[in-house]
């Protein structure tokens, strides 16, 4: 039971016969603490029922009517194709690359066609999402396919058709977990294997050397296939130095390499049409006529655009495979190989990074592939030379031998040659330095002794204080 308190509240203002003015009020304490309420009146019978009536609302409260309920409205569900349409436009206002647009839009597409019980894209729900994860994962599709395929659709249901555009209440894929991806495996293609592809290019095609520069452009540039071959003949900017322009890199920034002089020269003899490369349908043309004697294929030429030319060498790629063992690779695979080759011969990452468009992280994880043995190797060699203080690291060709001392010893410091006397380094080198120059303070101060008992005999002791300054000094690696 709640109690309430009627008291007086005083006023600052008075009336005529001096007497201050007040009102009736109610205290009583609540949940919250105490509370006060006025009265409005000085009159206590008036106060008294307020306060009768306050002290049965606080003990007795009278229940409140049931609301009535509201007939809810019905909401209006987009539908797929209005929301595919939205989803396009909100992309294109996003300056999103075309290509990254179309595959949106065929992934949402394809989502579509996987759920036909789903009449709207705001029939979606969370068990649809997750079911879209397993049948995609029991197809056979790759873990990172699958990873982009989840990022993409919880974009459009969650960020554009959601947050941005308000067509969806809620997102069906925020709590579904991408697979878990293992690292890829970095495939180099080897000297023997490029070798192996010019050869094979050069018999099929009578010597044409056009996608053979495309392939040394690519190996020394380490740049993605569409990227090399996207290279305008504006951008062939003297003195063996190229670029790619913001507009045709994947990172939307301009690239920059260097050429050899007669690499430089075979890439200005294949432009044409304003591409570096433009040379490519016109010379398609004469082979496919005078060499395989295909005119029909030579008619279905069509004009030259970056996506063609690397179509046609990726199924180019795919004949000469066929027949061989080994590791198949791909032209992306002349990318990774060419990273690594910069990497192996002392390129910064930083500097790699710049050339090649791709940050440190992605290279150490998707690009290189170093030799662990190379490079223990020339970290041998480095560190023989800063101990031995050569100017250029001696070129160990031999395994060292069994009395070495462990790599990660201080002293870790073998004679290369028998005979060459090395100096001593860390834990010994220090005790030396301190024992020597103990003995010089110790001969310092015995000639000063000696010169103030033996004034006229301080030349003869001159000499003799550095001969013993000297004897120390020599014997004293027999304390070591």
């Amino acid at each position: 039971m709640i109690q309430v308190y009627l008291v007086k509240r005083f006023k600052r203002k008075r009336q005529r016969n001096g007497k201050r003015e007040y009102r009736w009020a109610l205290r009583w304490e609540g949940p919250d603490g105490w509370r006060c309420e006025s009265t409005g009146t000085a009159d206590r019978t008036q106060a008294e029922a307020v306060h009768s009536a306050k002290w049965e609302e606080l003990n007795h409260p009278t229940p409140e009517p049931d609301p009535v309920p509201q007939p809810a409205a019905e909401s209006v569900k987009v539908s797929w194709d209005e929301c595919k349409e939205a989803l396009k436009r909100a992309m294109e206002a996003d300056n999103l690359r075309p290509s990254y647009v179309k595959e949106a839009l065929l992934t949402f597409g394809a989502f579509r066609g996987m759920f036909p019980e789903a009449k709207t894209p705001a029939d979606v729900t969370p068990a649809m999402a997750q079911e879209y994860k397993q049948r995609r994962v029991a197809e056979g599709i790759s873990p990172w396919t699958v990873k982009g395929n989840l990022a993409m659709l919880k974009a459009a249901f969650g960020k554009r058709l959601g947050q941005e555009l308000g067509l969806l209440t809620s997102n069906p894929f925020a709590n579904v977990k991408a697979p878990r991806c293992d690292d890829p495996e970095v495939r180099i293609v080897t000297t023997a294997e490029s070798n192996a592809l010019v050869e094979w290019l050069s018999k099929r095609w009578n010597d044409w050397q056009l996608p053979i520069v495309y392939l040394e452009v690519l190996q020394s540039t380490g740049w993605r296939a569409t990227e090399t071959a996207s290279i305008r003949e504006k951008d062939l900017l003297g003195e063996g130095n190229i670029r790619v322009i913001a507009e045709n890199c994947k990172t939307r920034r301009h690239k920059y390499g260097w050429l050899p002089p007669d690499l430089y020269a075979d890439l200005k003899a294949c432009a044409a049409g304003g591409w570096a490369f433009g040379r490519f349908p016109d010379e398609l043309r004469r082979r496919h006529i005078l060499v395989r004697k295909r005119p029909r294929d030579a008619a279905m030429v069509k004009d030259f655009t970056p996506r063609r030319f690397v179509q046609w060498l990726q199924d180019e790629l795919a004949h000469f495979r066929k027949g061989r063992e080994g590791e198949q690779f791909t032209l992306h695979d002349f990318r990774r190989t060419a990273i690594t080759d910069l990497q192996m011969a002392g390129v910064s990452e930083k500097e790699t990074s710049v050339m090649v468009g791709a940050t440190p992280e992605v290279i150490r994880k998707h690009y290189e592939k170093l030799e662990a043995m190379t490079i223990a190797k020339r970290a041998v060699e480095r560190r023989l030379a800063a101990t031995l203080g050569a100017t250029d690291p001696p070129r160990v060709t031999a395994t060292l031998g069994a009395d070495c001392r462990h790599p990660t010893a201080p002293s870790f410091a073998r004679p290369l040659r028998a005979g060459v006397k090395q100096p001593l380094t860390g834990r010994r080198a220090r005790r030396k330095m301190i024992l020597r120059n103990w003995l010089r303070r110790v001969s310092e101060w015995l000639a000063a002794t000696l010169e103030m008992w033996c004034p006229e005999r301080g030349c003869g002791f001159d000499s003799r204080a550095l001969r013993l300054r000297a004897t120390c000094a020599n014997d004293a690696s027999h304390y070591l």
